[in-house]
């Protein structure tokens, strides 16, 4: 094998790998192309292809007959592999029939040059076959660079469209733990290890993608989001904090640049959707125990309203009999007990008085029971306005679709467009 020994312009011109026996074809084409090319060669099929699948030449320029294997069965071998197929091959041979020209083509040649040939039509032919492999290779890369900038973009638009169903959904959960199930069904999908800890009403509770969070995960997790920085990152850990909810992620792909920033942009989008919901949540349960300490306030009150009129109601019932007892048997006694008829009178007159103003008394008793009755009734309007209030704050979507909602596992397919 022979190699030009012009190693400073070796990455700025193109190779072309001469595989011939002559040793003088070999000597003539190399110095024929070493100003404008690197020219490699190989003495038989076999180093050819070795040099070939290693070198990745731009042009090859292929003799016909050689021992061993002939120029049609290694073109037929250099076409069978994937690193070499599309480098353009131009056979050499003394033979010029129209049927070695068809054999040539026929095994995936794209010239034929008759030996010996002219240097003006070899570097002329070697022009347009190495240009247009260059043209040909530019093309490929930027191919694969569009199809990885498509997939990148289709990955981003299925993620994008999670995070969108996630928001969608939580407007029917109606508990943490429906919000740590359909957040982390999100970042399971994205084949995330994650602990989740919610900061609530109720307390710290935590949520693990894979069994449950750990002493030294709770532990942790709390301290950093009292630290107050968005961000925290160890190794493949990543934690990031909202004011009520944070997210430990335990399998970060910092070996990925890319997506790991996409799920940085991504996944604080997700975390203050969760917060959200759990302000909510606890807002929620603040008013359901207030309703609930209210309308037990106005069922205490109302009863005892109830309670205190029906007594009042029995006690001057009981007061109106003993007065008209008492007059009754005073009556009676009277003319016994040896008293002055003006004295009878004065006596009678003021039992009589005392049961009329017992009568206004109950009067009054039954105008203040009107009064606590239209309390009762007030107190009850009350209660029923705070019930629809409530209910009103705590509609939900029809619970067969929040269902089918919270247990749906088809979020991991979602497609934006």
């Amino acid at each position: 094998m022979n190699v030009s020994p012009n190693n400073s312009k070796q990455e700025k011109l193109q190779s072309i790998l001469i595989i011939d026996d002559d040793k003088f074809i070999q000597k003539f084409i190399s110095k024929t192309l070493n100003q404008n090319y690197l020219p490699v060669c190989a003495s038989d099929g076999q180093e050819g292809i070795t040099i070939a699948k290693k070198q990745l030449p731009d042009v090859i320029l292929l003799d016909v007959e050689m021992p061993g294997m002939n120029g049609y069965e290694v073109c037929d071998a250099l076409k069978q592999e994937k690193s070499t197929c599309n480098i353009p091959i131009i056979f050499l041979s003394g033979k010029t029939s129209t049927r070695e020209k068809m054999l040539g083509y026929e095994a995936g040649a794209v010239d034929f040059l008759t030996k010996p040939c002219e240097k003006e039509e070899l570097i002329a032919k070697l022009n347009i076959h190495s240009n247009q492999h260059t043209a040909h290779k530019a093309l490929v890369t930027k191919a694969e660079d569009a199809s990885q900038t498509a997939l990148i973009a289709m990955i981003g638009n299925n993620e994008l469209g999670q995070v969108i169903q996630f928001m969608e959904s939580a407007y029917a959960i109606t508990s943490f733990e429906q919000l740590s199930y359909r957040f982390l069904q999100v970042t399971n999908s994205l084949n995330l290890n994650c602990c989740l800890f919610f900061s609530t009403s109720e307390g710290n509770k935590f949520f693990s993608s894979k069994g449950n969070a750990t002493p030294l995960e709770m532990e942790l997790m709390p301290a950093l989001q009292v630290a107050g920085n968005r961000f925290h990152d160890f190794g493949c850990r990543t934690q990031i904090t909202y004011p009520r909810v944070s997210l430990l992620i335990k399998n970060m792909p910092i070996n990925d640049m890319a997506t790991y920033g996409r799920y940085k942009d991504l996944l604080p989008s997700l975390l203050g959707a969760a917060d959200a919901k759990i302000k909510a949540l606890d807002t929620e349960h603040a008013l359901l125990q207030q309703s609930q300490s209210v309308s037990s306030s106005f069922q205490a009150v109302n009863s005892t309203l109830s309670d205190l009129s029906e007594s009042l109601n029995d006690s001057q019932k009981n007061v109106i009999v003993s007065l008209t007892k008492m007059l009754t048997e005073l009556e009676e006694k009277l003319h016994h007990m040896g008293l002055e008829e003006d004295q009878e009178v004065f006596l009678l007159k003021q039992a009589e008085d005392a049961i009329n103003n017992t009568h206004d008394l109950s009067d009054q008793s039954d105008k203040l029971r009107e009064s606590f009755h239209t309390i009762t009734k007030l107190l009850t309007h009350l209660s029923e306005r705070q019930q629809k209030i409530l209910d009103m704050i705590f509609t939900r979507f029809d619970q067969t679709h929040a269902d089918e909602t919270i247990d749906d596992d088809s979020g991991s397919d979602i497609e934006l467009f």
